[in-house]
């Protein structure tokens, strides 16, 4: 019943944005897809890492369903 996510540890968060505690705009793809990268906040969940939603448009164009391992490219959007 609650949207699927991908967990981004704080190690990888900082990777991404040093020390960014609110809503991070970010540029993603999943496996590949789409060619010009979904813009998604990713939401902050108290520990300095973060749920990186995937919304059912998000897992259709990259046809991926809930419980399948993908490849995440992530990076920040500094044009937000």
């Amino acid at each position: 019943g609650i949207n699927p996510f991908v967990h981004i540890s704080y190690d990888l968060a900082q990777q991404i944005k040093p020390k960014h505690k609110k809503a991070m705009p970010v540029l993603v793809q999943i496996n590949g897809k789409p060619t010009d990268p979904w813009h998604i906040n990713m939401m902050p969940i108290g520990d300095g890492g973060f749920y990186l939603y995937l919304s059912g448009e998000v897992r259709k164009a990259s046809k991926t369903k809930v419980g399948d391992i993908v490849e995440v490219k992530v990076r920040y959007d500094k044009d937000y």
